[in-house]
């Protein structure tokens, strides 16, 4: 038996998503416990307009912990002891739950000191970093037995935190999906056949959508592209709609603020030529792995996770973070090379990315004696 404790659907967000997929995938393999929270996350910490996709599937978890009431905290860890799990697998992306997953997580040890406690940390230190949110997260660190990572460089920043702890390595997971062509993308999103560069998800300010709109006059001028950004734009970010309209090729720049659905998103990436992440940090990247997935190449800031699966030549091509100049060179070389160029390398990469790799790693570590 494999508990986990994460957000489920209908909450739309992409470590919700994952996390149900993770259930999902688990299941084929023996008995899974889904449990969830039961209380929405507070508007501060989680300010999005569109957190609930009412299209979604119902989720099988159970809700039993409330980020509000201790009391939870000591219910939930009872209730997953009560399933008897041989681990208890939580995904971890900031220092919000760092009091709550503490407690959950000391109290399990006690009530059933053979489940194995293991942090999935999508990423290690927050977007938006602060002491205190340091500071809980270390709590959560180490009532922990292990951790999951995207990149060798959380595995590194966790050996500091919480020495001794094992943690894999293993790239964030991607599941196939149908798409249409390019050709019939196109046509649904009524582009033309001019190149598509495209920046897909939310819109923060970690996610450098400004160089982006910095390199934009020269990517138009040396490949006659069009850009596009999609995803809603989060409130640090505002202030990007209004350069992106006032830039000096804003009529090259299809901007739409608005919650992107799983089958938009599947359409957006089938009709792009290059996806473009100028990421200032990142652990891990699902937009990188769907890229990967929908065979199209990713040009990405050299920074994180990027640098282990944006492989030039290979995936797509990486440029120094904050280099503008840079960026438009690196998305000009990807669309000077034949069709095709990309191709084997985005398959094997996708290939080492599906969700039965992942589990199948994940399992193995839990059954490790290193744990």
């Amino acid at each position: 038996m494999i508990a986990i404790l994460g957000p489920s659907p209908p909450d739309r967000g992409g470590i919700a998503r994952e996390t149900a997929l993770l259930a999902e995938e688990l299941s084929h393999r023996g008995p899974v416990a889904y449990f969830t929270f039961s209380r929405r996350y507070p508007r501060w910490l989680d300010p999005r307009r569109f957190d609930v996709d009412p299209e979604l599937p119902s989720s099988p978890a159970t809700p039993v912990l409330d980020y509000r009431s201790p009391r939870s905290w000591k219910r939930a860890a009872e209730a997953i002891a009560a399933e008897r799990p041989s681990a208890l697998l939580v995904p971890w992306w900031t220092g919000f739950w760092g009091l709550p997953v503490r407690a959950l997580l000391r109290r399990l040890g006690r009530r059933a000191p053979g489940a194995r406690r293991i942090l999935i940390c999508h990423n290690v230190e927050d977007h938006e970093r602060g002491a205190l949110r340091g500071f809980l997260s270390r709590g959560a660190f180490l009532a922990a037995d292990g951790f999951v990572v995207h990149s060798e460089e959380d595995r590194a920043r966790l050996s500091r935190i919480a020495p001794g702890r094992p943690a894999l390595v293993v790239p964030h997971p991607v599941a196939p999906a149908a798409a249409p062509s390019r050709a019939d993308a196109r046509r649904r999103l009524s582009l033309d056949d001019a190149p598509l560069v495209l920046f897909l998800g939310l819109v923060r300010r970690y996610k450098g959508v400004d160089l982006l709109l910095d390199a934009a006059p020269e990517i138009v001028r040396t490949t006659g592209a069009r850009i596009a950004v999609v995803g809603e734009v989060f409130p640090d970010a505002e202030e990007l709609s209004r350069r992106a309209a006032a830039s000096s090729v804003g009529d090259r720049i299809l901007w739409r603020d608005s919650y992107v659905p799983e089958e938009e998103m599947g359409v957006w990436l089938a009709a792009s030529d290059v996806v473009v992440l100028p990421y200032r940090r990142i652990s891990g990247s699902g937009i990188a792995a769907r890229a990967f997935a929908a065979g199209r190449p990713v040009v990405a800031s050299d920074v994180g996770g990027f640098r282990e699966v944006v492989e030039s030549g290979v995936t797509g091509e990486r440029f120094p973070p904050r280099d503008a100049n840079a960026l438009a060179s690196c998305v000009a070389l990807v669309l000077s090379r034949p069709p095709g160029f990309y191709a084997e390398g985005l398959a094997r990469a996708a290939e080492r990315a599906s969700w039965p790799r992942y589990v199948d790693a994940l399992l193995r570590f839990v059954a490790s004696q290193h744990l």
